[in-house]
């Protein structure tokens, strides 16, 4: 009489490692390829956040240009945008100007705030975005259309600008546009 098998033989346990080994090894590479899909993902997320929220700070303070006979509102320089915005928060109640005077300068790969109460002696320094690139700015004048410099020749403005194109190449973005209307414009 012949014994029945009571176990496997070698060489069925070799061939199941050897299938088991190659299911983990395959599931690991799936494992390890969404895993870096989600980092680069996560990065880029962060990388859009950060560019939206300076432009937001952008957008927010161009609304609240203020203008007047005197202040134009809006000065632009080939690398540099200078506006005197209004309605600055004062939640301590403190004595102050509600104008405040912001700048946005491109130093060094970094773009930066910089943003001062007309009666206050300090001036504030606020980094808004890293791995810049390139930053510019444009007015439309409805006479003459965009603008690299604001007021023109001699200082001499006509009408409000009417709109603020901002352009920038930032980390994973290139050629970022975006456009402002002023809320001064005619």
């Amino acid at each position: 009489m012949n014994k029945p098998q009571a176990g496997f033989t070698l060489l069925e346990l070799v061939i199941a490692i050897a299938i088991f080994s190659l299911l983990g090894i395959g599931c690991w590479r799936l494992f390890d390829g969404v895993v870096r899909a989600e980092r680069s993902s996560s990065a880029h997320e962060q990388s859009l956040r950060s560019l939206q929220r300076a432009v937001a700070l952008i957008e927010r303070d161009v609304l609240q240009v203020q203008t007047s006979r005197r202040n134009p509102g809006v000065v632009l320089y080939p690398n540099q945008l200078n506006l005197r915005r209004g309605n600055w928060r004062n939640p301590l109640g403190q004595p102050r100007s509600e104008l405040q005077d912001i700048s946005y300068r491109l130093e060094n790969g970094v773009l930066w705030r910089y943003s001062r109460g007309l009666d206050l002696p300090g001036l504030q320094k606020q980094k808004l975005l890293s791995d810049v690139r390139k930053v510019s700015w444009r007015l439309f004048d409805s006479n003459t259309g965009w603008r690299s410099e604001w007021p023109g020749a001699g200082g001499v403005r006509n009408k409000a600008p009417r709109a603020l194109e901002l352009q920038l190449s930032v980390g994973r973005f290139e050629n970022v546009r975006r456009v402002l209307l002023l809320a001064e414009g005619e």
